[in-house]
C-alpha cells in the first residue's frame, strides 16, 4: 500500500473545545468525512474541522454547536454516536448525533436524532440549520414510545439522506427492532421545514445494524436515475448479507417502501467472541470486538456499467488461531438487480498474530479498494494501532495483495476503569472515505494511544491519514470532438464524435435540434466510457426529424471533473416524401371488395352482424407519412377507434398525408350494414319431390335483404352443394343430384336455416 501523503493528530479526550473538554466516554467513536477543502472528524462528543493538511480550523462539542437551539434533548443532552457525511453533489456538510435526558444512570425518554446542515460549502463560517427529529413517537409502523435509536449509521444518496438504527427498550436494554428512515436533501439544505418518514422492523433477531449505502467522492454523479438505496446487514440467523432497497416517498417523506432482504451469499466464519477478546501487551485487559455486525459505512460505486456496494465486519478466527479479521465483500447490485452471489469476498488474514478489526472501507474512481482497520497482539510493540490494506481493481478477485500499512504505530494499552471495572470498549467504528477533489485519495480516521501514561488514564488519541493508489489520477474533464452526421434520411440520421475519457468514467451525449440551442439530447451508444478510453468513436441514431430541414448538434462529454461540449455542426435531411399511399386496408368486419390494392380507392364490404361496430387497419406504404380514419388520426398498422355502423350504407374515409405535408390520397369504403335479426328468407321451390331417378341438376331461389348471408349444408353424399351465387336480393343455391338405381329415397339438407326435403324415384 502506498504511504501515507497526510498524517496528522485528531482529536483526543483531554483536547479543549469550544463548550468544554472534547473527550466524553469509551469509546470514541471516531468518524469523519472529506470535501474539497476541509477534514471534519467527529468523535464522543464533539467535531473538529481540519484544513487539508493538518491544520485544526473549528473545534466545538455537540452541545455547543446546538446551543440555543429549540428545547429538544439536542440543546444541552446530546451523546454522541456522531457521524459526519459530506455530501458532493450539494457541497454540504452534515454532522449528526442523538440525544437523550438521564435519570441517574439510565436513559430517559424520549430520544432524538440531532442533524446539523452547513448553509453553505464552509463549515467554519458558513452557519448550520438545525433539525431535531424524535426517533420514539409510537404509531403504526413507527418506533414504539422509548425505543432508544441506538448505533444510527447514514449514507446520502442522490434523493434524500438515508438512515438506520438498532432499537432497544430504554427499560429493559432489550433489542426491539429496527429503524429506518429518509429526510429531504432539498428540505435540509433550504433549511426549510424537513420533509421526512420514519419506519420500524418489528423483529427481536433480524436485522440487526442496518446501514444505507453511502456516496463516497464523485460516486454520486454515476448513479442511475430513479436508483433506490440499499440498505445492508449482516444476517444473524445464516451467513450472508442482507441487501434491501429502500425507494421513498414523495420529497423523500411518507409512502416510501423499504423490500424484503435478498440474501447474498458468503463465506462462513466462527462468530467473534461476545466476551472482549482483543489482547494488548503488558495487560490481561481484553478489548471489545463488537460482534457480528456490519461497519459503517456501506459505500455505492459504479465503474463502468457495474454497480457494487461494498462492506466489511468483523468475523472469528477457528482454532488454534482465534484472531478477529475482516471479512470484505464486493456486492453486485447492477441494473438494480441485487445477485445471490457477491462479486468478490475475503476473510483477510496476512498472518495469525494481529488482531484486524474495526474496519471501514472505501473505493475510489478507478475502482481501487482500500481497508483501514485497528490491530493489536498480546505482545510488545504490537500495542492497538492503527493500519490500512487494500487492492487494486486489476488484482485478482478474493485478494488484498498490497502490503498491509501502518498509519500510526501505539505505544500503550488501554488500561483504565470505567464504573469500577476495566475499560474494554473500543472504537465502535472508524471511517474511510474517498476525496471528491481528484476522488482517488483516501482518508481515514481511527483511534489509538501515543504513550502508556495515556493509556492507564484513558486519554485517547485519534489521528487522521490520507494516501492514493499511484495509478490512479486526478480526472480532468473529457475531450470531445462533434464529427460528421451520416446515414441521413428524411426523418432520421446518425450523430457521430470523437470522445476521450481523460481520466474518469464519462458519459456521452448528443443534443440536436432545429437552432444551436438544441433542445432534443439522445445518449451515444457508447456511452458510458471507462476512464482509459481515448478517440473513442462516438455516435447515436436520432428519429422523428422533419424532412428537408437543417439541423444543428454537437457531442457532449461528462465526468466527475466536468462537462465538455463538442463544436457545433449541421446537416440538412432529405427531402420530403410524396408517397400517399396505403400499403394494406384491413376490416375487423366484413370483407374488402374488390381486394386491396394500392392504387385502387374505392371499395365495398357487407357486415352482418348484431355487432353494430368495427375498427379499419391502415398501413401506410411510407412510414412518414400520416394517415386518418374518419378524420380521427391513426398509427400506421394499428386499428381506428370503433366506428359506428348505421343499418344500410355506410362511408368510411381513409385519408393518406405524405411526408411533404401537401400529397393526399383518399380511400373510400362502403360498408352496408344489416343486423342478423333482420335477415328473413324465402325458398322457391319449398321442396324438391319425386325428382327422376336419373338425378341431375336442381336449382333452389333464395330471396333475402341484400348482405344476408345464405348457406346450404347437405348430409348425403347423392346430394352435393355445387353453387351459392349472390345475385342482388336473390341467391341461387345449385344442387347436384347423383343417379338412383335402386329403391325410391328422400333426405333433407339445410338452405338458409330451414329444412329442404328432397325425394327421388326408384328406376
Amino acid at each position: 500500500m502506498p504511504s501515507a501523503t497526510q498524517n496528522f493528530a485528531g482529536l483526543s479526550f483531554t483536547d479543549s473545545c469550544v463548550g468544554g473538554t472534547c473527550g466524553a466516554g469509551w469509546p470514541p467513536d471516531p468518524n469523519g468525512d472529506v470535501g474539497p477543502n476541509h477534514y471534519i472528524q467527529a468523535v464522543n462528543d464533539a467535531y473538529a474541522i481540519y484544513n487539508k493538511t493538518g491544520t485544526l480550523l473549528a473545534a466545538f462539542t455537540e452541545d455547543q454547536l446546538w446551543s440555543g437551539i429549540g428545547t429538544s434533548p439536542c440543546n444541552g443532552n446530546s451523546q454522541g454516536d456522531p457521524i459526519v457525511i459530506y455530501d458532493e453533489l450539494a457541497d454540504r456538510w452534515i454532522l449528526t448525533h442523538f440525544a437523550f435526558a438521564f435519570s441517574g444512570p439510565d436513559p430517559v425518554a424520549p430520544f432524538y436524532q440531532c442533524i446539523a446542515v452547513s448553509q453553505t460549502n464552509d463549515p467554519v463560517a458558513g452557519g448550520w440549520y438545525f433539525y431535531a427529529l424524535q426517533m420514539d413517537p409510537g404509531g403504526a409502523g413507527k418506533p414504539p414510545a422509548g425505543t432508544f435509536n441506538d448505533y444510527g449509521k447514514f449514507g446520502i444518496w442522490t434523493d434524500c439522506l438515508y438512515m438506520a438504527a438498532n432499537g432497544f427498550n430504554a427499560n429493559t436494554s432489550a433489542f426491539v427492532g429496527s429503524l429506518f428512515a429518509s429526510f429531504s436533501r432539498a428540505d435540509m439544505y433550504s433549511g426549510a421545514s424537513l420533509t421526512w418518514s420514519l419506519g420500524f422492523i418489528n423483529n427481536t433477531t433480524d436485522p440487526f445494524t442496518m446501514i444505507p449505502a453511502n456516496l463516497s467522492g464523485k460516486a454520486a454523479l454515476a448513479v442511475p436515475a430513479g436508483a433506490p438505496n440499499y440498505f445492508v446487514s449482516e444476517s444473524q440467523t445464516t451467513f450472508a448479507f442482507e441487501v434491501r432497497k429502500f425507494t421513498p416517498g414523495a420529497n423523500c417523506g411518507a409512502g416510501g417502501t423499504l423490500s424484503a432482504a435478498t440474501n447474498v451469499s458468503q463465506a462462513s466464519y466462527a462468530i467473534p467472541s461476545a466476551s472482549p477478546n482483543i489482547a494488548q501487551p503488558n495487560t490481561s485487559n481484553k478489548l471489545d470486538n463488537l460482534g457480528d455486525r456490519l461497519m459503517q459505512k456501506v459505500q455505492y460505486r459504479k465503474v463502468g456499467a457495474a454497480e457494487s456496494v461494498w462492506v466489511v465486519h468483523n468475523v472469528q478466527g477457528s482454532p488454534p488461531s482465534r484472531t478477529v479479521r475482516p471479512q470484505w465483500a464486493q456486492l453486485n447490485v447492477t441494473g438494480q438487480v441485487i445477485a445471490t452471489a457477491p462479486v468478490q469476498q475475503q476473510i483477510y488474514v496476512p498472518d495469525s498474530t494481529l488482531h484486524r478489526w474495526m474496519g471501514s472501507l472505501a473505493v475510489d474512481a478507478e475502482g481501487n479498494m482500500a481497508l483501514g482497520y485497528s490491530t493489536s497482539s498480546g505482545s510488545v510493540p504490537n500495542f492497538p494501532s492503527i493500519a490500512y490494506s487494500g487492492r487494486l481493481a486489476s488484482d485478482a478477485l478474493n485478494m488484498l495483495p498490497q502490503t498491509e500499512t501502518q498509519l500510526v504505530a501505539g505505544a500503550g494499552s488501554q488500561t483504565n476503569n470505567c464504573g469500577g471495572s476495566p475499560c474494554d470498549r473500543w472504537g465502535d467504528y472508524t471511517a474511510m472515505s474517498v476525496d471528491p477533489a481528484d476522488d482517488c485519495t483516501f482518508w481515514y480516521t481511527n483511534e489509538y494511544y501515543s504513550s502508556q501514561a495515556n493509556g492507564s488514564s484513558g486519554n485517547w488519541q485519534t489521528r487522521i491519514g490520507a494516501f492514493k493508489f499511484p495509478g490512479c489520477t486526478a480526472a480532468s474533464a473529457p475531450t470531445v470532438t462533434t464529427g460528421a452526421a451520416s446515414g441521413i434520411t428524411a426523418a432520421g440520421a446518425t450523430l457521430n464524435g470523437t470522445v476521450s475519457s481523460d481520466g474518469a468514467i464519462t458519459t456521452v451525449t448528443f443534443q440536436y435540434g432545429p437552432t444551436a440551442s438544441y433542445g432534443s439530447t439522445a445518449t451515444a451508444a457508447q456511452s458510458p466510457l471507462a476512464p482509459s478510453a481515448s478517440g473513442v468513436a462516438v455516435s447515436a441514431a436520432v428519429t422523428g426529424l422533419n424532412c428537408n430541414a437543417t439541423y444543428h448538434f454537437r457531442a457532449v462529454g461528462a465526468n466527475t471533473a466536468g462537462t465538455t461540449n463538442g463544436g457545433d455542426a449541421t446537416f440538412a435531411t432529405a427531402a420530403c416524401s410524396s408517397n400517399a399511399n396505403l400499403a394494406n386496408l384491413a376490416l375487423s368486419a366484413g370483407t374488402l371488395s374488390p381486394t386491396f390494392a394500392s392504387g385502387t380507392l374505392s371499395y365495398s364490404a357487407n357486415v352482418v352482424s348484431n355487432n353494430n361496430t368495427m375498427t379499419v387497419t391502415p398501413t401506410t406504404a411510407n412510414a412518414t407519412a400520416t394517415v386518418r380514419v374518419n378524420g380521427v388520426a391513426v398509427a400506421s398498422g394499428s386499428p381506428s377507434g370503433p366506428i359506428t355502423l348505421s343499418t344500410g350504407s355506410n362511408v368510411i374515409t381513409v385519408v393518406v398525408t405524405a411526408q411533404d405535408g401537401v400529397t393526399t390520397k383518399t380511400y373510400t369504403i362502403n360498408v352496408n350494414y344489416l343486423p342478423l335479426s333482420s335477415c328473413t328468407y324465402s325458398l322457391s321451390p319449398l321442396d324438391l319431390s319425386n325428382t327422376a331417378a336419373a338425378g341431375g341438376i336442381a336449382n333452389i331461389t333464395v330471396t333475402t335483404p341484400n348482405g344476408c348471408p345464405v348457406t346450404a349444408t347437405s348430409f348425403q353424399p347423392w346430394v352435393n352443394v355445387n353453387s351459392i351465387i349472390p345475385t342482388g336480393g336473390t341467391t341461387t343455391v345449385q344442387l347436384q343430384i347423383s343417379a338412383n338405381a335402386g329403391t325410391a329415397r328422400a333426405t333433407s339438407i339445410v338452405v338458409a336455416d330451414r329444412l329442404f326435403l328432397i325425394t327421388q324415384n326408384g328406376p
